[in-house]
């Protein structure tokens, strides 16, 4: 008899934990920005085989976490660190996927579990029982090999083209790995030239001439080194920055004056972020 009475409340008990998750699942809901598409190129960490309600934990906790794109068939949650404009073209076709951005649901304490979270950039908000967080280091792990030139063969752009020589000065032959062509700009002030990554990289060095800057995006961009110049033909530069820098595009600039800008070849070198 006694073991009927232990045996009845072990079942309510479970009846009582089970009602209390579907309620705080209930209460639980986010309601997706797009569905079966996803944000493409700003992805910086992938996790397998989580919920949708872990996933969204997981961004945010982390204040460089803008979106995420999650599929509830393989359980794949892909954290966003967006520009500051995100447009159409940025969205490719996937279904079961949907896109969530987080940033309104931050200080609202049903969903942020850091509210007034100080935690910086490159940091993950950790909640302790006592309602106060702590701000740990994320962990981006680096391959134990060396890094790759990430701006080989990518989508690049300059701010002006003589239409005479369209394909012997373009843009696109100062990431075309050759050192026999070059890119050129006309004579105007500030000429610039940039290249699309296509992803965030943890950028190590950049091997280039005149001015460089790196960011998210083209209008999100911040000074990766300064060389104050003037460049010689066929001078061979390595900037290189500590702590390391993540982003998406790479700028150079002509600041003093007007210039003209040409480029044999600029070369990126990064490890991808996990």
């Amino acid at each position: 008899m006694r073991f009927g009475i232990y045996q009845g409340l072990l079942l309510l008990f479970k009846f009582l934990q089970t009602s209390a998750e579907q309620c705080t699942s209930e209460t639980f809901r986010i309601n997706p920005d797009k569905r079966n598409v996803k944000l493409r190129g700003f992805t910086y960490r992938i996790f397998e085989k989580i919920s949708p309600r872990t996933c969204f934990q997981k961004c945010i906790r982390r204040k460089r976490c803008r979106s995420y794109n999650y599929n509830r068939a393989s359980l794949r949650c892909e954290i966003n660190s967006n520009p500051i404009n995100v447009f159409e073209g940025d969205f490719q076709v996937e279904t079961g996927y949907v896109y969530v951005e987080v940033d309104h649901y931050r200080g609202d304490p049903l969903y942020d579990p850091c509210v007034g979270n100080q935690c910086a950039r490159g940091e993950v908000c950790k909640s302790l029982q006592n309602k106060k967080f702590v701000c740990i280091s994320e962990d981006n792990t680096i391959l134990n090999k060396e890094p790759q030139n990430v701006a080989l063969g990518k989508i690049s752009g300059q701010s002006s083209l003589n239409t005479m020589y369209a394909s012997e000065r373009a843009s696109e032959n100062a990431v075309d790995g050759l050192t026999n062509t070059f890119s050129h700009t006309l004579l105007e002030t500030t000429p610039f030239w940039w290249v699309d990554l296509g992803n965030i990289y943890n950028i190590m060095r950049i091997e280039i001439i005149n001015r460089s800057t790196v960011g998210q995006s083209l209008d999100d961009m911040s000074i990766f080194t300064h060389f104050k110049g003037p460049g010689k033909d066929g001078e061979h530069l390595v900037f290189q920055r500590n702590p390391y820098t993540d982003g998406r595009f790479v700028n150079l600039t002509i600041t003093n004056g007007r210039e003209i800008l040409q480029l044999t070849e600029v070369m990126v070198f990064a490890y991808p972020i996990y």
